[in-house]
């Protein structure tokens, strides 16, 4: 019976309204309907979180068909290379893909000899062999942050009982980098020292790295001569500039506070090598090295021939002659001395990145004092540095980086005001503390939206049109008498009661004793 007069109640505000108020009330009860569906389906739904990013094609489909396999909702994205899965399954899903080799970096490695075949001839197990050290090696090079994945190509060692018919190991690495990252000079050459270390045989000189745009990063035609050497110098000048600025700033700030100096020091180093071969003789330190003596001594008598020589004078009596005698001597004496002549030889070599000059500029803060400014509030003012206190600097960083007028050092110290920073440096400590805070308590903020969204709704949309729609028919409907009165209705009704106030004053004025008595008998009634 009571349901009865209730849909009959319903049926009679129906008919009260007007066909514009009734369009209204079907597109409210809709919106509304399908509003807290859409909200209780976005509550529902799980929090997804990044599984894995990056990946290569063989290793999303492997993935993909493992998460079929277990049936977990997942999420692709990045044209299939990052995949989302649950928030709450992704620590758990990730140890499973790593006891499964997942990902794989699209490279197998010595896992190839996991299942061993019988039958395998000593080719194919020397290819896998040279497989697995191809995807060891890249999936290595595949950990630096730069390198978004890597292919290593080696050629083994063609080993011959002649030396001369030995062909030597090769090695190429091609790398693809990550957007808007490189490698430097000493990353790439640590690669290539990488793979020489890894594999028998193969020397630096016979790997090449070509990175994603077909840039010859180191190879046969490596010029480490003239670039390396730059490279290094720049290097070392970088290292000696920063050494004496950590040098200078450590002092300044000891003394002024920290942060309230700046240092910059200018190097100019000489790289070039200077070799000097100097040799010096000393005539006056001789010394005998060698001497030879050579002596010929003839002496007695001796028959002296004279006469024409020949056969014709000796058989004919006119060239006959006589021989006289008497007594000879001879005698020969050769003397050679080689003296050796006192030398000095010197070889000087001078060290490669000898300071020539250096340049410090140095920025100094100076001090503040608190004064009274407008409204009674202080304020601080700047007081710059006396003219001593900063040749007592410009002496002390002097002395740190061994200034030497010869050589046109030069040392410039300029005190000025430092631009205020807010002193919030202690609260960005707790920044940090908030993430994991958010992420524990992340699916609980979703309820509490939607317990805001139904307040705001009925407070700020439910209420005003259900008033809207049932203005002017509310005294005809019995159903809208049962519903509570609002705080303003209480009070108009209390208002429109006034002839009854007045009529319980004038009787508590005329008869004190009875409206006494009556009032009694209410406050009993009052349970």
């Amino acid at each position: 019976m009571a349901s009865n007069d209730f849909f009959g109640q319903l049926k009679a505000l129906s008919e009260n309204l007007s066909p514009g108020k009734k369009i209204t009330l079907a597109v409210l009860l809709t919106g509304t309907l399908l509003g807290f569906a859409a909200i209780m389906l976005w509550a529902g739904r799980p929090d997804y979180q990044v599984l894995y990013s990056d990946l290569s094609m063989e290793d999303s489909a492997a993935i993909f068909q493992r998460l079929k396999e277990q049936k977990i909702p997942y999420q692709l994205s990045a044209n299939g290379k990052t995949i989302m899965i649950p928030r709450d399954q992704v620590y758990e899903m990730r140890l499973d893909l790593a006891s499964q080799g997942l990902p794989q970096q699209s490279s197998a490695g010595f896992e190839l000899f996991d299942e061993t075949k019988l039958g395998m001839t000593e080719f194919l197990q020397n290819v896998n062999y040279q497989r697995a050290l191809q995807g060891e090696l890249a999936r290595t090079i595949g950990q630096f942050d730069e390198v978004e994945s890597a292919r290593v190509h080696l050629v083994m060692a063609n080993k011959s009982l002649f030396v001369e018919d030995q062909e030597p190991a090769t090695a190429s690495v091609i790398l693809k980098m990550r957007s808007g990252k490189w490698l430097g000079k000493e990353q790439v050459q640590g690669i290539v020292h990488l793979v020489s270390s890894s594999i028998s045989g193969l020397k630096t000189e016979n790997i090449t790295v070509v990175d994603g745009n077909g840039k010859m990063l180191a190879g046969f035609n490596d010029s480490s001569g003239v670039d390396g050497v730059t490279s290094d110098q720049l290097a070392f000048q970088e290292k000696v500039e920063k050494s004496l600025e950590t040098r200078i700033r450590t002092m300044l700030e000891k003394a002024l506070g920290p942060e309230r100096a700046v240092v910059r020091v200018s190097a100019d180093i000489d790289f070039r090598r200077h070799e000097e071969t100097e040799e010096r003789f000393y005539p006056d330190n001789q010394v005998v090295r060698s001497e030879k003596r050579f002596n010929e001594n003839a002496a007695g008598p001796a028959g002296t021939a004279q006469g024409i020589p020949g056969a014709v004078p000796n058989m004919s009596d006119r060239g006959q002659g006589s021989s006289a005698a008497g007594n000879s001597a001879f005698q020969k004496e050769d003397r050679t001395v080689n003296y050796e002549i006192g030398k000095m030889t010197s070889r000087t070599v001078t060290p490669v990145g000898v300071i020539q000059r250096v340049s410090v500029a140095a920025m100094v803060d100076g001090t503040y004092r608190e004064v009274a400014g407008k409204g009674g509030k202080t304020e601080m003012k700047y007081l710059p540095r006396a003219p001593e206190e900063l040749a007592k600097l410009e002496s002390i960083i002097k002395g740190a980086v061994n200034f030497e007028t010869a050589r046109g050092d030069k040392v410039e110290v300029v005190n000025i005001p430092f631009a205020a920073t807010p002193m919030t440096a202690e609260g960005d400590g707790d920044v940090p503390a908030e993430v994991p805070f958010y992420k524990t308590y992340a699916p609980l903020f979703k309820y509490g939206i939607v317990a805001i969204f139904v307040l705001l709704s009925f407070i700020f949309v439910i209420r005003p049109l259900v008033r809207w729609l049932t203005a002017g028919s509310m005294g005809d409907v019995e159903i809208l008498k049962q519903l509570p009165m609002t705080v303003g209705e209480i009070e108009r009704g209390y208002g429109e009661g006034g002839g009854f106030k007045d009529q319980a004053l004038e009787m508590l004025n005329k008869d004190n004793e009875t409206s006494l008595g009556v009032i009694q008998e209410w406050l009993k009634e009052t349970p």
